[in-house]
């Protein structure tokens, strides 16, 4: 058994790795008009570091979510920030986009071996569930924030840098997680001894109730990547300004996850402010859609990453609330929808950029958050012969 002190310093220095983690995402972002012009790329090409990146996150996660309950939790995190660390030292040397991609998705791979344990391994060392994925959404919140302020001060003066800063800190957190967190001896024996089949986690995408939750989550990521990745093309703002933009989005969506999303769930159903929340999404991606004024655009990207963060929190506790299988395999489940969802987006609002102009990319995704929130009201029942046991 852990003491206290043991559970609470596994559990901070997971929620820092987390929060580097979530960075090495943002990172890019203010960096991705300067990579443009550097390497001559157009939006779609450009678009493509989020794509290759998100896309073999989202593959990986079912593979990874099944290998974890062999392997275990901590060797998958180290191996998968080991990775990170060397794919993003390879991106600060690329000198074409082909390039690029290709160490982004390897950047990918290590992100999705991380992305699908950290949360498991957060519950383990925290009291409630509901506490652990609060630090979890705060980190994804921080790390979003601090990603795009770091890269946009580093890129600054070369988009090179903000690749080797990511490498420097990711392996800082590689050895912290590995010499400093300690994994409860329940979460030892029974996640990594007891092998997960690969039927569980395929009857899980036959499960109606995660289903829809799931499903639900892949269009609204679609939405969250359109603003975190497309808009900084359209805002005609440096590299630094864009960073500080996308760093008070961040808080917001610290905030909201961390705050407003708990305080939320405290008093109504989750399903039920998700629908209301992806209605507001919709409204901000037609307003940016529409209006063409800088301080506007600015000022809601900024609101909405108070939405996004309820709604990251909210789909993550629902999902997990709605799976009968272990947290592991839920995770790693959820991880492969949400994130194809957002695998898309980029490339796809590049795509449609340059064929229809740049007011489109906001107003599609908008069509897609309300076919999200459309989905969260269709009455959904899993027949009882169906019903399996909870393995947890």
């Amino acid at each position: 058994m852990l003491t206290e002190q043991e559970k609470n310093t596994g559990k901070w220095i997971t929620v820092a790795a987390s929060l580097l983690a979530f960075m090495g995402i943002g990172i890019v972002d203010p960096i991705l008009p300067s990579i443009a012009s550097s390497i001559g790329a157009t939006h779609s090409q450009v678009e493509m570091l989020f794509t290759a990146y998100i896309f073999t996150m989202a593959i990986m996660m079912i593979p990874i979510g099944i290998v974890a309950s062999k392997v275990g939790d901590k060797k998958l995190i180290v191996s998968g920030l080991f990775l990170v660390t060397i794919f993003a030292l390879l991106c600060s040397f690329s000198n074409s986009i082909g390039a690029l991609s290709i160490f982004r998705a390897g950047w990918g791979l290590g992100n999705s071996m991380f992305l699908a344990t950290a949360m498991t391994l957060l519950i383990s060392l925290s009291h409630t569930t509901s506490h652990a994925i609060g630090l979890y959404e705060s980190a994804m919140g921080l790390g979003m924030a601090f990603g795009p302020l770091v890269g946009g001060i580093l890129g600054n003066m070369s988009w090179r840098y903000p690749f080797l800063a990511t490498a420097a800190l990711i392996f800082i957190a590689c050895l912290l997680i590995l010499f400093k967190v300690k994994v409860p001896q329940s979460v030892d024996q029974t996640t990594t001894k007891k092998q997960v089949p690969i039927k569980q986690m395929l009857h899980l995408f036959t499960y109606k109730p995660f289903l829809q939750i799931s499903l639900s989550g892949m269009f609204y990521y679609y939405c969250f990547f359109t603003i975190l990745a497309f808009s900084p093309l359209v805002l005609g703002l440096s590299a630094i300004k864009i960073g500080f933009v996308f760093f008070a989005w961040g808080l917001c969506l610290a905030f909201g996850s961390a705050k407003i999303a708990h305080d939320l769930e405290a008093r109504y159903n989750s399903k039920t402010i998700l629908k209301f929340t992806l209605i507001a999404c919709a409204i901000i991606l037609i307003l940016l859609g529409i209006i063409h004024v800088l301080w506007v655009r600015i000022a809601l990207i900024i609101i909405s990453g108070l939405i996004l963060g309820i709604n990251n929190a909210l789909f993550t506790t629902t999902v997990i609330e709605h799976s009968p299988y272990a947290r592991s395999v839920t995770s790693g489940a959820y991880n492969f929808v949400r994130w194809l969802g957002a695998a898309f987006a980029p490339l796809c609002s590049g795509i449609i950029s340059e064929t229809l102009g740049t007011s489109y990319p906001f107003l599609i995704a908008a069509a897609l958050a309300i076919i999200g929130m459309a989905i969260l009201f269709l009455k959904v029942t899993q027949p009882a012969e169906k019903q399996i046991e909870v393995m947890e």
